[in-house]
């Protein structure tokens, strides 16, 4: 393997190695030979994780972009976990993938799985919900579908689950269907990211969302450009109609679980926000945030 190829091209070329790939054993085939021929992309990984990563802004965007290939890879590698959407064409098919090969390769990266014993959105992407008679019964986590991964402090693919919840804190007719943001590709749902809508090459200049957990907070999109604890509860965004709850109900779940509204024109990218791991969303019987 050539050294002097970048960590983002690698993870580009592996996106299309798995595209383009038919049959089976994508593990044995395709991964673990393209994880012996690419050392410097986890020697990089490693490197990132072990300097912070640091939420502050990096110095240029390569690393973003860096990460947002390697997502998308992510994607693909995630769909053999979820159920299929009716949104899909018949032409596309999920990739058949263990959880012990997925993790093993994703470990292989310098990637860690981390177990979170309580439904947190910050975790936990929900695939489906079991609906609780009471609405104000809080969402606990019945089935991990895959598993969650963070590079340091920095979280890198949230795990998709299922969860028992009452109406109040997560609706089951809007968050199964519900259109998933910061990603590139669902098989369960329809997803949106900033590459879509652009050509074959601008797509690729597209910045990872980053989320850390630094000590006792949970850090939501550290990138945004609007904070939305700067923004009092009753002002409505009038582009969009959605109020600062919502927002905060988009930036944490990455898609609406309570709120009845159209989600499949948003722009929830510049938003971000900061709360302690103990945080929840006041639910749709509350009034006011905690």
């Amino acid at each position: 393997m050539d050294e002097t190829v970048s960590p983002w091209y690698a993870c580009y070329s592996l996106f299309k190695d798995i595209q383009n790939f038919e049959g089976d054993g994508l593990y044995r085939t395709v991964l673990v030979p393209w994880l012996h021929g690419h050392p410097q992309l986890a020697h990089w990984l490693r490197q990132l994780a072990a300097d912070g990563p640091d939420p502050a802004p990096f110095a240029d965007p390569d690393p973003l972009w860096t990460l947002y290939a390697l997502s998308r890879v992510n994607d693909l590698l995630l769909s053999g976990f979820q159920p299929r959407g009716e949104h899909l064409l018949a032409r596309e098919r999920p990739y058949a993938l263990s959880k012990d090969d997925y993790l093993d390769f994703m470990t292989a990266l310098g990637l860690r799985q981390v177990l979170w014993p309580d439904f947190s959105p910050f975790h936990h992407e929900i695939v489906a919900v079991e609906q609780a008679a009471a609405a104000a019964r809080a969402p606990v986590v019945l089935r991990e579908r895959w598993p969650c991964l963070m590079l340091g402090n920095l979280l890198f693919s949230r795990a998709g689950v299922d969860v028992s919840a009452g109406a109040g804190h997560v609706r089951a007719d809007l968050a199964e269907r519900a259109h998933l943001y910061w990603s590139y590709r669902r098989f369960n749902r329809c997803a949106h990211d900033l590459s879509h809508g652009w050509g074959s090459n601008s797509q690729w200049r597209t910045d990872f969302r980053r989320d850390f957990h630094i000590g006792d907070e949970f850090r939501f999109n550290v990138d945004g450009g609007v904070d939305l604890d700067a923004i009092e509860d009753d002002v409505l965004d009038e582009e969009y109609g959605t109020t600062r709850r919502e927002r905060i109900e988009m930036v944490l779940h990455r898609m609406w679980v309570v709120t009845d509204k159209p989600d499949d024109d948003l722009f929830p990218y510049d938003d971000r926000f900061v709360c302690g791991v103990d945080f929840q969303l006041a639910p749709t019987y509350r009034l006011a945030l905690p």
